[in-house]
């Protein structure tokens, strides 16, 4: 059995099973301190404890002792909150708070003539009002140090209270006000300025940093007036109850929606009327759907008429769809857009599709995903979560029905990614006596953090040459499970597990699936024994319970060849460097207009065309607590992590170095007991000298006796019942 990783600390593993309750736990305890405080601070407490407890607060807080409960309420609110969801802690509020309450205690004593005797019996701002006070008059004069502490007051609260950037753009248009009365001036001077001064003045004026223009208004036909519903996707209640040795799904990251600009989303939608206006083609924006990446505006093509006359009316024309799609980078300018894609038409729609870039890229979580009405509804073991489409709605997909998904994307697209990705969902919804998986990864350094996770057979694997042994010993394995499923008359896997669960007895056959992170670097060692295996398996592998996910880094003809790719229906596309990549992966372009960092292209089995999504993003963090868990249940369960085609790889390495025919010469010796030059000569259509040296290395091996001489048999060691 592997040993559990040693990145995972014991404390982590002890901090995971008590996380549902430690912030439970803090929370209660903030708010009952937060009573005890008050009841302490009351004048007619009772009780020891409750009394030192206040003395010790007035003593050294002064008035300021009463600013303590609503920091406990406070405190205990957000921990009873951050219990049900992950909250970043709001450092910058709470210092802003902290330091407008020592700014008090300082005022309270600076009021008061900054007296020990007061500060000692419990009044002004304690001993630390007291000890604030006196740094401040031994720094400011006394009417400055109170007015610097009162400032420090009035600035924690607006900080505290989020109206720091209000003040701030309200100081900045007063000062704009003030300013623009001399800019007035300036502009009504009657003298001119020489053109050759104007272009210089415009030289530096462009050479300088200024703020950031605001958009252009917009004629009034082109004005739209678009509403915003920001509506946060709830968890969907599951039909049945998570299973208890699955891991909770509190070990991912949960996920706060954005509400999506309603201005910008206004503005560019008139933009795009206004351009395509422009050259002549009119249209209209009917609506629009907020992805986390892209918002695409629905476009309706309008009429253009033509022909007309005096005598005779003008006839009505179709805007063609064509027409829209070859502005794709007049829309680009107007827009001030990176990269812009046109769908023409969107599938099953009316309209044409134009997909801009979102300002604020969006990070898509799994854990949503996860809990979405839409992965409940798949029901599947091998349900992946692939990310939000353009709509924002969950992409999920059953890997069992693909049955195998090919991934192409230029480096640092996001591949590796949604094999992580991938790897963490398939492990979160199957135990490892249901799921197995093989990961190679030929980069050798982004699959690595997997190691441990019992799923895996073994390790990740890196190295070439043991590679190219575990694809044979995957297609051996599917040969085998053939037979097997043939012995108990099965069509596929769940039919012949459902028989074994029956009946009680016989082999339980889980799922594998096979991860593959680089392919052009198997195709460039050995493509045929790559391209045979993969092949192979795409082939027939679907029924046994084999499936394949692979990628690669340059979707070219000779790396995804014909019949690799004509046994991989699903494919999935990051952003690729042209046109002609985008179209060997996904036989249309499209993916080179991607803008990368997890921008996809799906392509299902059964779509007539690929659906764009942002893919998911999953953190070490998030990887390490999976992995703890499942080590943890391995160690109870006491399961081993052998891989099985070790053997396999040392007898090849055994017999590498020996004849070619040393099997069949031990076949012919096991059957016919006997073993001599000539049989092994007429058997196997060899001449004596290779038989003969056939003899030496099955009694090196051990199959044979040594030779008695006068040319009789060896006596034959392997037993009849022996197959190796």
């Amino acid at each position: 059995m592997n040993q559990p990783d040693e990145s995972v600390s014991p404390f982590l593993r002890f901090a995971l099973r008590l996380q549902r309750f430690a912030w439970d736990f803090a929370g209660l305890s903030a708010l009952a301190a937060a009573l005890l405080t008050v009841l302490a601070l009351m004048p007619s407490v009772s009780g020891a404890g409750l009394l030192l407890w206040g003395d010790f607060l007035y003593r050294w807080l002064g008035w300021g002792a009463w600013l303590l409960p609503p920091a406990l309420l406070w405190s205990g609110l957000w921990f009873l909150r951050r219990a049900l969801e992950p909250l970043p802690f709001p450092w910058r509020r709470t210092l802003a708070w902290e330091s407008a309450a020592f700014g008090l205690l300082a005022s309270f004593a600076l009021g008061n003539g900054v007296s020990l005797g007061r500060a000692g019996s419990g009044l002004d701002g304690g001993l630390i009002g007291w000890g604030l006070g006196r740094v401040f008059q031994t720094l400011l004069p006394d009417a400055a140090a109170l007015g610097v502490a009162v400032l420090i007051v009035v600035l924690g609260v607006f900080t505290g209270m989020g109206w720091g950037p209000k003040l701030s753009r309200w100081m900045r248009k007063r000062l704009e006000r003030a300013a623009a009365p001399e800019e007035a001036a300036e502009t009504d001077s009657p003298i001119s300025v020489a053109p050759t001064q104007k272009t210089e003045a415009a030289q530096r004026e462009s050479a300088m940093p200024r703020r950031k223009r605001k958009s252009p208004a917009l004629p009034p036909e082109f004005r739209k007036n678009f509403r915003v519903e920001a509506a946060e996707e709830s968890p969907a209640t599951p039909p049945l109850q998570r299973p208890e040795n699955l891991p909770p799904l509190s070990l991912l990251n949960s996920q706060r929606a954005q509400r999506p600009d309603e201005r910008h989303i206004n503005q560019t939608a008139g933009l795009i009327e206004k351009t395509l206006a422009e050259f002549g083609v009119p249209a209209t924006v009917v609506g629009f759907q907020v992805g986390p990446t892209i918002t695409q505006f629905a476009v309706e093509p309008g009429f253009v008429e033509k022909g007309g006359s005096e005598e005779k009316e003008a006839e009505r024309y179709k805007v063609r769809v064509a027409q829209i799609a070859g502005l794709r980078r007049d829309l680009a300018l107007a827009l001030s857009a990176e990269r812009l894609r046109i769908q023409a038409p969107v599938p099953g729609r009316p309209y044409v599709g134009i997909e801009v870039p979102n300002s604020q890229m969006q990070v898509v979580r799994l854990r949503p995903l996860l809990e979405s009405e839409a992965f409940y509804k798949l029901n599947a073991p091998l349900g992946i979560a692939l990310g939000r489409d353009v709509s924002g709605a969950p992409l999920v997909a059953d890997l069992g029905k693909m049955p195998h998904l090919l991934i192409a994307g230029t480096t640092g697209s996001g591949k590796s990614v949604c094999i992580s990705a991938i790897t963490v969902c398939l492990a979160m919804n199957n135990s490892p006596r249901d799921l197995r998986m093989v990961m190679i990864d030929p980069k050798m350094v982004e699959l690595l953090r997997f190691n441990g996770l019992p799923h895996i057979f073994g390790k990740v694997e890196t190295d070439l040459e043991r590679i190219l042994g575990v694809l044979r010993w995957v297609v051996a394995e599917m040969d085998r499970r053939y037979k097997v499923l043939e012995a108990s008359r099965s069509r596929h896997l769940d039919s012949h597990n459902r028989k074994v669960a029956r009946r009680k007895k016989g082999e339980h056959l889980f799922r594998l699936v096979v991860l593959i992170d680089e392919l052009a670097d198997l195709m460039m060692a050995a493509p045929d024994e790559t391209e045979h295996a993969l092949v192979r398996l795409a082939q027939l592998a679907r029924a046994v319970g084999i499936h394949l996910v692979v990628a690669t880094q340059r979707p070219s003809t000779d790396v995804v060849t014909g019949l690799i790719k004509a046994n991989f229906p699903a494919r999935l596309s990051f952003a690729v460097a042209s046109g002609v990549d985008s179209r060997v992966i996904l036989d249309t372009p499209g993916a080179e207009a991607l803008l990368g960092r997890g921008d996809l292209l799906f392509l299902p089995p059964d779509a007539p065309a690929p659906i764009r999504a942002q893919g998911v993003m999953v953190t070490d963090k998030e990887i390490k607590r999976v992995i703890a868990y499942w080590q943890q249940q391995a160690e109870t369960e006491g399961m081993e992590n052998t891989p099985p085609w070790e053997e396999m790889l040392e007898a090849e390495a055994y017999l590498a170095d020996r004849d070619d025919l040393v099997e069949k010469a031990i076949e012919i010796v096991r059957q016919t007991r006997q073993a001599n030059a000539s049989m092994l000569q007429r058997r196997l259509r060899i001449g004596y000298p290779r038989a003969a040296r056939l003899l030496d290395e099955l009694e090196t091996m051990g199959v044979v006796g040594p030779s008695r001489g006068g040319g009789r048999s060896r006596e034959v060691l392997l037993e009849e019942e022996e197959e190796e």
